[in-house]
């Protein structure tokens, strides 16, 4: 996939471990796959690398007027888009979520919580956790959600083997594990083949 940078880039890099890993997972996810036709390499891709902490509610609205803009007839071309971003302490249930294994009191919970369209179980997001949400016309590079769930864990694996740290899958489950702990979670929605949600990478948050 070719990263257009055009003027809606927005570059504000901080010097930190969050920065680097910023750039490098930019890097592999710019190189996703070399699977699928020629075309898939001159889709241009919007890039908001965003500082600051983000609520939960605010970049989901976002990404949901994105995916429907792309749904849209008049929309088919519009380029993909990739956010960057930390979010504000926040709890996420996924469909497969189950409230029985759920720590605590949901009614009371101990920071915001969502029950959201994307798949897979619970997810906590706060600071120090890096967010990688692609909004992507699949029908453009392979309409398969399993091939496009292997290659985000294959962008994390790739862009950690940079720190010499050697990530891994965990058969039958989704998401890249390090020393048999979970460090990035991975859930997506898609709709009309356009997807919303995607990574969140554990780099310097307890």
């Amino acid at each position: 996939m070719y990263i257009n940078f055009i003027s809606r880039l927005r570059s504000n890099w901080r010097p930190s471990k969050s920065h680097l890993s910023r750039v490098d997972f930019l890097h592999f996810y710019s190189t996703m796959s070399s699977e699928t036709k020629p075309t898939f390499y001159k889709r241009p891709c919007w890039f908001y690398n965003l500082s600051g902490y983000y609520s939960y509610q605010t970049i989901r609205n976002w990404q949901l007027q994105l995916r429907q803009e792309r749904m849209e007839p008049s929309g088919e071309n519009l380029p993909d888009v990739l956010l960057m971003l930390e979010h504000q302490p926040v709890y996420t249930l996924g469909t497969a979520a189950n409230e029985e294994f759920i720590k605590f009191d949901v009614k009371h919970p101990p920071c915001e919580l969502y029950r959201i369209e994307r798949g897979g179980e619970i997810t906590f997001h706060g600071p120090g956790q890096l967010i990688f949400y692609p909004i992507l016309n699949l029908r453009f590079h392979k309409k398969d959600l399993r091939w496009y769930l292997r290659r985000l864990e294959q962008v994390v694996i790739e862009t950690l083997k940079t720190y010499g740290l050697e990530a891994y899958r965990v058969e039958g489950l989704t998401g890249v594990w390090l020393d048999e702990k979970k460090i990035a979670a991975i859930g997506i929605a898609a709709s009309k083949w356009v997807t919303m949600h995607g990574v969140a990478l554990n780099v310097t948050n307890e």
